[in-house]
């Protein structure tokens, strides 16, 4: 595949847009981004001049020809059936078998939303787009673009080849303009913003845990893509840090540690008054000595943020020079980068 426009298949394609009210720019071409499943095979940063008229098809066309021809895995049967058992998962009814059949024969291609179009974007738009039928194609899973999306905050199981291409698109202007290969960095400004959105508007539908744990996958996403430098750094979720509360510790992060101390305890303080239960996702802290009321100083049904290495964990009781007692307890993070809160709800703020 070498990018280039296949006029015949675009002048096949009947695609029913409304471009009668669509302001079109006057620009002659666009570059775009290519990332083969193969992670074998280098991305690459691909170039193509728009036909007169068709500005909103023409990568589409280019795309779906890209994905008709594409290696695929079983027989047209097997995938059939594949796709079949898909589509009435998700619409939860039977579909019928000449419906299939047409189904079966038509190419779409599926965009999934890196950077999210809106006012605050000034209606820009960075879309991945993949085979919409690759799962029962039985397609490759994409490292790299799993990658990519991850670092948006955009988590997605992409599989088979995919194309990164930026739009402007305000429903009244659209605009194809250029996305290229230099742009594939965790430190692209891009990449920063579309976390930040993607972060909003998981947060603002409720959706907390499924964007921590896009939150987890950073690194890993960041190593499939030899991005680890500049990674942007989440704040924590709406609601995980109570503001204005005098809470019984405090708690800070260096690296792959995470540090919880109780500090200005009774000189009398002792091991047999403390009881800490250290778990992956779960922290107990609860000491006998501590004030009437704040004796649980972390309860256990609190979630942490992320993960922790209960083995490599520990805690202690250490002597202030006062002569008053603090627990110490050290958690080993289990991916190492940074925790906007200790627990999901009632977090303390980080120490400063």
């Amino acid at each position: 595949f070498d990018g280039s426009p296949r006029r015949s298949h675009r002048q096949q394609l009947d695609c029913a847009v409304d471009r009668t009210s669509r302001i079109m720019s006057p620009r002659s071409g666009f570059k775009y981004v290519y990332i083969p499943a193969d992670d074998t095979c280098p991305m690459e940063e691909l170039s193509m001049e728009i036909p007169e008229g068709r500005e909103m098809e023409c990568l589409l066309d280019v795309l779906k020809d890209h994905f008709r021809n594409a290696k695929t895995v079983g027989t047209a049967n097997e995938q059939k059936a594949i796709f079949k058992k898909q589509l009435e998962e998700h619409s939860g009814k039977t579909i019928d078998d000449n419906l299939m059949d047409i189904a079966a024969k038509m190419q779409m291609v599926q965009p999934v939303a890196l950077l999210p179009g809106g006012k605050a974007t000034n209606w820009e738009h960075i879309n991945c787009y993949v085979d919409d039928r690759g799962i029962s194609k039985g397609l490759p899973r994409n490292i790299r673009a799993c990658g990519i999306a991850n670092e948006c905050g955009a988590s997605s199981d992409i599989v088979g080849d995919a194309f990164i291409a930026r739009i402007i698109d305000d429903e009244e202007r659209f605009e194809r303009h250029d996305f290229t290969l230099s742009e594939v960095s965790s430190s692209a400004p891009w990449v920063k913003r579309a976390f930040e959105l993607n972060l909003a508007k998981h947060q603002n539908s409720g959706d907390m845990k499924e964007q921590l744990r896009a939150m987890t996958n950073m690194n890993t996403a960041a190593d499939a893509l030899d991005l680890q430098d500049d990674l942007p750094e989440p704040g924590p979720p709406p609601g995980a840090i109570e503001e204005g509360v005098t809470h019984p510790y405090q708690w800070t992060q260096d690296g792959e540690d995470l540090v919880v101390t109780v500090p200005n305890l009774p000189a009398e303080t002792g091991k047999g008054d403390v009881r800490c239960d250290i778990k992956t996702k779960h922290l107990h802290l609860e000491c006998d000595k501590a004030p009437d009321g704040e004796r649980v100083i972390i309860d256990g049904a609190l979630e942490l943020c992320f993960e922790v290495i209960p083995d490599e964990s520990s805690w202690s009781i250490l002597a202030n020079k006062d002569g008053t007692k603090r627990i110490e307890v050290t958690m080993t993070k289990g991916k190492d980068m940074r925790w906007p809160c200790l627990t999901r709800t009632k977090s303390a703020p980080e120490t400063k």
